[in-house]
């Protein structure tokens, strides 16, 4: 196998980092970058991969996808770097914030970081990427939440309410409870639009799926602002839940899946598709919606100021 690169966005903990080592432990032809916010953190858990793995090729890069800057930074960094030909990407960082929370952009935290960011990412890695390369967005069971926590499915409408719902209306405990499901149903639309568009615009052969962790009750997946005695009752209940739907993951597992869809044979020429446990799985049916697919990646090109330049995808 030729030498080749993979970055993984959010790497230095959880599921991130137990991806990177099952694909640092798979060859040392492969070359890992973490790209994360916290740059102190990064580095630590770079050297801590290196010790692990045995592989010396595992490096760190500061992104921050709160900020478009940032995003754009980070791709030029990589540029300059001389790391062997990129192969993957895997959008894996993200967050699911208690209280509504806004991006140096001014997008709402959860739709600009789990969405947003990565889609100006994507499209900024595209053009550099190998010709066999693979894209993985890590999007969630959550965009078809169960019915005991959220009553309707989530459905895409207008990328500006998503990212501006103080300018669109009231904001309601509903709405505030929608916004993870709703980043997670854009990454899977966003999955099968670029697929869909790679495909028909260009002769690159580059795949882009979906992954679903399933519930990983092993992370930081609670807020911080949640008092010692709730956290082991709610991470207890979140835990049965996880079973009871069939959903459950845990961080070492999950990341061996996610892996996986980098690093294995099975997975080639595989796209627009959405995996859990290394199968193929079904989504809800508005994230098999192609209309909405396309509504929001127009509207993402506009909120994120894509230029043609930077991409080889139309952004209409």
């Amino acid at each position: 196998m030729e030498k080749r690169t993979v970055v993984i966005t959010g790497g230095n903990s959880g599921l991130g980092y137990q991806c990177a080592k099952n694909i640092a432990l798979k060859s040392k032809n492969y070359t890992v970058v973490l790209a994360c916010r916290n740059k102190n953190k990064a580095v630590a858990a770079s050297e801590s991969l290196r010790n692990e793995t045995g592989n010396p090729n595992i490096y760190s890069l500061e992104l921050d996808l709160a900020s478009l800057a940032s995003v754009r930074e980070f791709h030029n960094s990589f540029k300059q770097e001389n790391y062997p030909p990129l192969f993957s990407l895997v959008c894996n960082a993200g967050f699911n914030l208690p209280a509504l929370a806004y991006t140096k952009d001014g997008f709402e935290a959860t739709f600009g970081v789990c969405h947003l960011g990565h889609y100006l990412l994507a499209n900024l890695m595209l053009p550099q990427m190998m010709n066999n390369g693979r894209i993985i967005f890590v999007s969630s069971d959550m965009h078809n939440p169960p019915k005991v926590i959220y009553p309707t499915t989530p459905a895409f409408k207008n990328s500006m309410e998503l990212a501006y719902p103080e300018k669109n209306g009231k904001i309601t405990t509903k709405s505030l409870m929608m916004r993870y499901p709703m980043a997670k149903l854009s990454n899977i639309l966003c999955t099968r639009e670029m697929a869909s568009r790679i495909g028909n615009e260009t002769k690159k052969h580059v795949t882009v799926n979906a992954f679903n962790p399933g519930l990983m009750t092993d992370t930081n997946f609670m807020s911080p602002n949640i008092s010692k005695i709730l956290r082991p009752i709610i991470a207890g209940f979140a835990t049965l839940l996880s079973y009871v739907i069939n959903q459950h993951g845990s961080s070492t597992e999950s990341g061996k899946h996610l892996a996986g869809l980098v690093t294995e044979q099975q997975y080639e020429g595989a796209t627009g598709k959405y995996y859990f446990r290394g199968k193929e799985e079904k989504t809800s049916k508005p994230a098999q919606d192609k209309a909405a697919a396309k509504k929001l990646w127009i509207e993402s090109a506009e909120l994120v100021q894509l230029k043609q330049d930077e991409t080889i995808l139309s952004r209409k």
